[in-house]
């Protein structure tokens, strides 16, 4: 989870999606929403997973064969596509917002 998170902070730079390191994971996520809506499912359900792992009562790191860390990894998936479609576009149809 903490690295399908910092997978997604990573790649938005790539569309030119800057975050703040003074901003919380839930405002991060609002942004990233704002600014790629198609994405909104699956940055939302990164962003609930590493919230509940980094800051929750008992805090577990999950792996890649736990269920958790399988969400994840497939929320991560959809997330990269819609990031790696936002920068073709962006690389090859400038004009088009």
């Amino acid at each position: 989870i903490v690295r399908a998170y910092a997978r997604l902070e990573r790649y938005l730079r790539l569309v030119g999606i800057h975050l703040r390191h003074d901003q919380t994971p839930d405002e991060r996520r609002k942004i990233i929403v704002r600014d790629l809506p198609a994405a909104e499912s699956s940055v939302t359900a990164i962003t609930r997973m590493y919230i509940r792992e980094r800051y929750g009562p008992n805090p577990r790191p999950s792996t890649e064969q736990t269920p958790q860390g399988q969400v994840a990894d497939r929320a991560w998936s959809d997330a990269r596509g819609n990031i790696l479609v936002r920068f073709l576009r962006r690389v090859f149809m400038p004009w088009r917002k």
